[in-house]
C-alpha cells in the first residue's frame, strides 16, 4: 500500500462511487426513525472509542469508517434490489456492533504496539498481522449464522444479504481503506503508555495466585452451563439448525487453530453466555415471536470475542510460549483490553437503540446488551481460568 498509494486510492475510489450509486434505489422511509437513532449510537460509540483509547484522532477514524461501511452496505442492497425493511433492521444492529468491534481491535492494537515503542507504519503492519484472521473467522461466523436462518426461512433473506454484504465490507475496510488511512495520518504520541503496553495482565497474574478463585470459577461454570441446558432442553431440542451451526463452528475453529480442545472450549463458553442471556431475557421479557432471530443477534458478538482471545492464546502457545499460563497472561495482556474496551464501546451504542419504538431493535438490543455483559465476564475470568487449569 505505501508504495502504490495513487493507483490503489483511484480504484478504491470508483468501486466506492459506484456502489453508493445503489443507495438511490432504497426507500428510507419507512425506517427513517430507526436510521437516526442508527446514526446516533455509532457517534456515541465513536466518542466512547476517542475517550477509552485517550485520542480524538481514533475517534473521527472509527466514526468515518463506521458510516463509509454502512453506507457502502446499503448502496450493495440498492443495486441488488433488496429493500429495508422491519426485519433488515436486526441486521443493522449485528452489522454495528461488528463493524465496531472490527475497528476497536486493529485501532487498540495499533496503539499498544506504538506503546511499545514501534512506529506507526510498522505498528499498523503489527495490528494487520494480528486481527486479520480473528476479524475474518469472526465475520466468516457471523454470516454463517444468518445465512442458517435463511436457509431455514425464506423471508429472513434480505436480512442474510444485509448482514453478510455488511460483514464482508467491514473486513475489506477494516484490511485496506483504514491501513491507507494510517499510513498517510500519524495518531497521538503513544510511547511508554503503561495501559496500552500491560493490558489485563494483572487480573491474569490474580488468577494464576489464586487457585482457589481459579477452581471455583471452573466449578462454577460447569454447573451453570448445566443448569441452563436443562432449563432450556425443550427449546434447544426445536433448533436443530441452530446447533448444527454449533457443529460448523466446531470446525471452523479447528481448522484455524489446529486444536480441537480449543474449538470445543470456545463453542462451549459461547453457548454458555448465550443461554445465560436468552434466560434471563426470558424471565424478564417473556418469549417473543422473534425467537429464533434473537438468537441469531447476540451469536456474531459473542463469538467475535471468544475468537479474539483463543487466536492470540493459540498465536502465543505455539510460537513463544508452550505453557498454558503464560500464554493466558500474554492473551490477557495483548488482547485482554480491547476486549474490555470493546464491551464498553459497544454497550454504550446499544443503550442508544433502546430508545427505539421498534419492539424488534429493542428487545435485540437489551438482548445483545446482556449477552455483551455476560460474554466479557466469562471470556475474561472463566475462560482464563480454565485455560490455566489445563497440564499441556
Amino acid at each position: 500500500m505505501a508504495h502504490n498509494k495513487s493507483k490503489l486510492l483511484a480504484v478504491w475510489g470508483v468501486i466506492s462511487a459506484l456502489s453508493l450509486l445503489g443507495i438511490f434505489n432504497l426507500d428510507f422511509s419507512m425506517v427513517l426513525p430507526e436510521m437516526l437513532l442508527f446514526a446516533a449510537s455509532l457517534v456515541v460509540m465513536s466518542a466512547v472509542v476517542g475517550y477509552l483509547l485517550e485520542s480524538p484522532k481514533v475517534a473521527v477514524l472509527q466514526l468515518g469508517l463506521s458510516v463509509y461501511i454502512a453506507l457502502m452496505t446499503f448502496g450493495s442492497l440498492g443495486w441488488l434490489g433488496y429493500g429495508l425493511t422491519q426485519q433488515s433492521l436486526l441486521g443493522l444492529v449485528v452489522l454495528m456492533t461488528l463493524l465496531s468491534s472490527n475497528l476497536v481491535h486493529i485501532l487498540s492494537t495499533l496503539l499498544r504496539e506504538m506503546a511499545r515503542g514501534l512506529f506507526q507504519y510498522d505498528a499498523v503492519a503489527e495490528a494487520l498481522k494480528l486481527n486479520a484472521s480473528p476479524i475474518f473467522l469472526s465475520n466468516l461466523t457471523t454470516a454463517l449464522g444468518f445465512v442458517f436462518a435463511a436457509w431455514m426461512d425464506p423471508q429472513y433473506m434480505s436480512l442474510a444479504w444485509l448482514v453478510v454484504i455488511g460483514v464482508s465490507f467491514s473486513f475489506l475496510m477494516s484490511i485496506s481503506w483504514l491501513p491507507m488511512m494510517l499510513l498517510n495520518w500519524l495518531l497521538e504520541f503513544r510511547v511508554g503508555n503503561p495501559a496500552d503496553r500491560h493490558g489485563l495482565t494483572f487480573l491474569a497474574k490474580w488468577l494464576e495466585k489464586n487457585t482457589l478463585y481459579r477452581k471455583g470459577f471452573v466449578a462454577i461454570s460447569l454447573l451453570l452451563g448445566v443448569v441452563l441446558i436443562g432449563l432450556n432442553w425443550n427449546v434447544l431440542q426445536g433448533l436443530e439448525q441452530f446447533m448444527w451451526l454449533m457443529v460448523l463452528f466446531v470446525v471452523l475453529f479447528w481448522w484455524f487453530w489446529k486444536s480441537l480442545g480449543l474449538a470445543l472450549l470456545n463453542v462451549w463458553v459461547n453457548l454458555l453466555a448465550l443461554l445465560t442471556a436468552m434466560t434471563l431475557f426470558t424471565w424478564f421479557c417473556g418469549d417473543s415471536q422473534w425467537a429464533f432471530l434473537l438468537w441469531m443477534v447476540p451469536l456474531g458478538l459473542i463469538v467475535d470475542d471468544g475468537i479474539h482471545f483463543f487466536s492470540r492464546y493459540a498465536r502465543a502457545k505455539y510460537t513463544v510460549f508452550s505453557e498454558p499460563k503464560s500464554a493466558v497472561v500474554f492473551a490477557m495482556a495483548s488482547v485482554g483490553r480491547p476486549i474490555w474496551i470493546t464491551s464498553w464501546v459497544l454497550f454504550s451504542g446499544l443503550a442508544v437503540l433502546l430508545f427505539s419504538e421498534n419492539q424488534m431493535v429493542y428487545q435485540a438490543s437489551l438482548l445483545t446488551m446482556l449477552a455483551l455483559v455476560i460474554a466479557t465476564i466469562l471470556i475474561l475470568t472463566v475462560l482464563p481460568a480454565i485455560l490455566m487449569t489445563k497440564r499441556n
